[in-house]
């Protein structure tokens, strides 16, 4: 009789590299749904940028009731007449704007937000019911047929941020031997070619922007934008720094763009970091530009323009302090 006990059966190399791939996967996808899920689930509105028509007793008397019923849901900005106002929507300096006398009156953009110009709607028609008058909307930005849930912008902006990460991925593998200067330049022609991939989707073959070109120089700036900055980090970090952008851009980003919704509807930590990371710029600038004629979108086309020429300085820098070492090592 054999008292020897069974042995333990060891997993293979090849198991064990298996096991790890799907244990990173499933922390992606948690990484991914709960950032989403958790920046979307229930959008409220935080310091929504709004404006208030009349003099300044009845702008008062409306912020103050503004503020009973959504405590910190609002910034009032308050204009004299609904023409001041309309121009203030226009150039994206403020949403909407609500004149309460003599008749109830809000002026939308739908184009800057669908979900704000519905929540305006409720809720100042609920400001204006409380006196026992219809509210009259007028839409002054209103999405065209070709875009009729705004979802363009966000979908664009979603693809590139994959593109981007698989094609500097690309360019970092096949070109880690190179000098940082020619993987800086095939990442340069990588993020012109997906722009102009992009206006011509967008403008012709879809036509969902059409006669929008300029979506070609804004597509164009994001990708580099991620992509120079994801060069820098593969740079110092070698392939996680691609981990790195992911988490950064895709993780983080993509949820904090407010593309689904607006900023001022994210909860804080995403509201906070927004407007401050390449999606949530790219969103911006993208709508500002194809339905403002470019209003309002200076700040987010600086901060892609930062994360570009910044990405691309830290990865040459980077790059010359590592080459440095051995340049002077292999001096006689």
């Amino acid at each position: 009789m054999n008292d020897e006990a069974p042995r333990r059966r060891s997993l293979s190399p090849d198991d064990r590299k298996l096991l790890a791939a799907s244990l990173g996967v499933l922390a992606a996808v948690f990484a991914l749904v709960s950032s989403n899920v958790a920046a979307n689930h229930s959008p409220k509105p935080h310091d929504l940028p709004t404006g208030i028509v009349g003099t300044p007793v009845v702008t008062d008397a409306a912020e103050a009731e503004l503020g009973r019923a959504s405590p910190g849901a609002f910034e009032v900005h308050a204009y004299p007449s609904l023409t001041a106002a309309k121009a203030a929507v226009l150039h994206r300096s403020v949403y909407g704007a609500f004149q309460p006398v003599p008749s109830p009156v809000l002026l939308v953009a739908s184009a800057a937000s669908p979900a704000v110009a519905v929540l305006l709607q409720r809720t100042f028609a609920k400001l204006a019911g409380r006196s026992g008058r219809a509210l009259a909307v007028h839409d002054v930005v209103p999405l065209p047929a070709s875009d009729s849930t705004g979802a363009t912008t966000f979908s664009a902006i979603l693809s590139l941020i994959i593109a981007g990460l698989a094609g500097t991925t690309m360019v970092y593998i096949l070109t880690r031997h190179r000098p940082e200067v020619f993987r800086l330049a095939a990442t340069l022609a990588l993020g012109v070619g997906a722009g102009l991939i992009t206006a011509l989707v967008t403008n012709v073959l879809v036509g969902a922007f059409p006669d929008h070109f300029a979506v070609w120089g804004v597509a164009t700036l994001f990708v580099l934008a991620i992509g120079m900055s994801i060069a820098a980090f593969q740079v110092i970090f070698g392939i996680a720094g691609t981990a790195i952008g992911a988490i950064l851009f895709l993780v983080i980003g993509n949820p904090a763009s407010g593309g689904s919704s607006a900023p001022e509807l994210l909860p804080g930590f995403w509201r906070t970091l927004s407007q401050v990371l390449p999606p949530g710029a790219a969103v911006t600038s993208m709508r500002d530009v194809v339905y403002f004629h470019g209003h309002g979108s200076t700040h987010a086309l600086i901060v892609l323009a930062l994360y570009a020429v910044l990405g691309a300085g830290v990865a040459m820098i980077a790059y010359r302090l590592r080459i440095r070492p051995g340049a002077a090592t292999a001096a006689p």
